[in-house]
């Protein structure tokens, strides 16, 4: 592979262990997220000076990848991580035609469209995609929630992410759910394994199939299978990334 890339590390666990696999794959030397250095920038998530790192990229048209907790899968560690260029997440429009292989090994089921939920279910944004996008939270919020009542005069729930072992499990607050909205969270994806459609208003895997506020009184039910079969090829295993099985350019599975 031509292309140098820079795999950045910070001190946790996870980030060391995410980047010395995918460091292994690409040929690219580890270095902490100090500073900007030549060549393609990976990174694991945005925390501990990786954010400035993207941002530096992004300011002076440096390329970088991105890798997080997988879409589907996202088991630390054996499950699976997304990856994806010049942005958080991938764009996924499921115009590919990919094949079903990788969603079958996942052993998960893809459940019909609800029709019958009640309730708008509303993402705010955490304190740290706050800061990444430059959003004030609340004031996002609010004009979501103002956005939304003048579409919809539905019950809207509010869900703030809760912690580890807090909270209730998302399954249960999407039972009632009759869509959700979602700057970029990942319950966009399991809220459409569930059969719940999704409004997403920023960097988003589901904005290929996402709703628009004009769709909550008047519904769209797009078949989710060519953008799920994608999907899957934009997530790995450690041991995939070890292995370098990924097209670097497009960050798609490949052996």
């Amino acid at each position: 592979m031509s292309e140098k890339i820079v795999c950045y590390a910070t001190e946790h666990y996870i980030s060391r262990t995410v980047m010395s696999a995918f460091s292994e794959g690409c040929k690219g030397q580890i270095l902490p997220p100090l500073r900007l250095y030549e060549g393609t920038a990976a990174l694991y998530g945005i925390l501990r000076g990786c954010q400035e790192v993207i941002k530096q990229c992004e300011q002076i048209g440096n390329s970088y990848i991105a890798l997080d907790h997988g879409y589907i899968g996202h088991d630390h560690f054996g499950g699976y991580y997304r990856v994806s260029r010049n942005a958080r997440q991938a764009s996924v429009r499921g115009t590919g035609n990919y094949p079903s292989d990788r969603w079958e090994l996942l052993h998960r089921e893809l459940r019909p469209w609800k029709r019958t939920g009640r309730n708008v279910l509303i993402i705010p944004l955490t304190g740290a995609t706050s800061d990444f996008y430059g959003f004030d939270g609340d004031k996002w919020l609010d004009n979501v929630v103002d956005r939304t009542k003048r579409h919809t005069d539905r019950n809207i729930v509010i869900r703030p992410k809760p912690k580890p072992g807090q909270g209730t499990p998302i399954d249960k607050d999407l039972q009632d759910a009759h869509c959700i909205i979602t700057h970029s969270s990942n319950v966009a994806v399991d809220a459409l394994l569930m059969g719940v459609p999704v409004l997403t208003l920023g960097e988003s895997s589901a904005n290929g199939i996402s709703w628009s506020f004009e769709n909550i009184e008047s519904p769209v039910w797009p078949d989710r299978e060519p953008w799920l079969f994608e999907l899957c090829y934009r997530q790995f295993t450690l041991n995939e990334l070890r292995r370098g099985e990924i097209d670097y350019e497009t960050c798609v599975y490949r052996v």
